[in-house]
């Protein structure tokens, strides 16, 4: 089994001219590991019967409303009658909706509820790739969080050690080790993300180097990446096993990024953020770590190391819990007291170090400081 492999009942044309179109939808819906099923209306039996059956078997449903009827005194197409009749099936049954609807194509007269709506341009498809996999990516996340099944853990992190480098003004370069264990039979997959929480222009998560390295691996498996999403917000990328993994099965791997650096690098340019109302945080404070523990964790190690005479202050680890974000102050207070937290100038270099012996699963791990001003630009 995938980590988890959820099943989209694919509305959609079948009209030999949109063939292509709902092809390359097929491919990038299938890289969520979400399977489009796309109904054969040649089986015997009441048709809107059979929909109905599969669209309830399925985890969600996916349109891809594309051109059908141009609306007459309008510079509008509709879609295909079949769609806004499976959608409303769909709604009844309460599985969720993602629609991605073709440019010209009127969507007024489908439910209109909090669906998920992409707009696309079948002659720019490449160009549209960013948008619609980070739409599918939103889409993944939200089947992930309804899903009670995911409440098993899939596998096992013996230790996550990371080491965070602020090269300069514009990079960082990320290392990081993971032993890992399946605690399951038939574990194709496991995943990495990291994404962009503020809107200041001009700012990228887009790695500039990305490599690779499997350390310890069972005989005769084929361990290796796969960037699913690759945008100037958001990384998602998945390590695949094949054959897939068993129950206790280890892997070790070790992967290093090299990306522009987001983070404002003086106070004034923090400040300068928080007033234009485009940063992450309202108060003054940069992020050095921020590690989700998705998975059961034996160890968190991070280190984050800033440049030569590049100066830092109000230091400190803080925890929050679940999506909701609220403050773990439990676990802050065990990180205090077990020295789990340390700031040390280390010659004309500031070091940051987090280490969290058993890690709980859904907490996320942050540690902040606060950069001086006018910090002098290092190369």
């Amino acid at each position: 089994m995938a980590e988890t492999c959820f099943k989209a009942f694919l509305s959609c044309s079948f009209a030999e001219e949109d063939k292509e179109v709902i092809d390359f939808f097929k491919k990038m819906i299938a890289a969520f590991d979400i399977q489009p099923l796309v109904y054969d209306y040649q089986e015997i039996g009441k048709i809107s019967n059979k929909v109905k059956a599969n669209i309830i078997e399925s985890d969600c449903l996916i349109a891809i409303a594309t051109k059908r009827n141009k609306i007459e005194g309008s510079n509008y197409w509709s879609c295909s009658d079949w769609i806004q009749h499976e959608i409303a099936l769909a709604h009844a049954y309460s599985k969720p909706i993602a629609i991605f609807f073709e440019e010209g194509v009127k969507i007024e007269g489908l439910i209109s509820m909090e669906e998920r709506r992409e707009r696309f341009n079948r002659q720019n498809l490449i160009s549209n790739i960013d948008k619609i996999t980070a739409f599918l990516y939103k889409l993944r996340n939200y089947l992930e969080s309804t899903d009670q099944t995911l409440q098993v853990p899939l596998l096992l992190r013996h230790y996550i050690h990371a080491k965070d480098q602020m090269l300069s003004k514009e990079l960082l370069a990320e290392r990081t080790e993971i032993l890992m264990e399946s605690l399951i039979d038939g574990l194709e997959a496991t995943h990495h993300s990291i994404e962009l929480e503020e809107t200041t222009p001009g700012l990228s998560v887009k790695p500039l180097e990305f490599d690779f390295k499997c350390l310890e691996k069972p005989s005769g498996t084929k361990v290796e990446p796969f960037i699913a999403l690759n945008t100037e917000a958001k990384f998602f990328w998945k390590i695949l096993f094949n054959p897939p993994l068993k129950k206790g099965e280890r892997v070790k791997y070790t992967f290093k990024e090299v990306r522009p650096n987001y983070r404002p690098y003086s106070y004034e340019e923090l400040m300068k953020r928080i007033e234009q109302g485009t940063y992450e945080y309202k108060e003054p404070k940069c992020e050095a770590c921020e590690w989700t523990i998705v998975y059961p964790t034996y160890e968190l190690r991070h280190e984050f190391e800033f440049p030569e005479n590049y100066e830092i202050e109000n230091f400190y680890p803080d925890v929050a819990i679940g999506e909701a974000k609220l403050k773990a102050e439990n676990e802050v207070k065990r990180i205090e007291e077990g020295n789990m937290f340390t700031a040390e100038k280390i010659f004309d270099k500031w070091v940051l170090k987090l280490h969290v012996p058993k890690p709980f699963q859904n907490y996320t791990y942050c540690t902040y400081y606060l950069p001086l001003k006018t910090q002098r630009e290092t190369k």
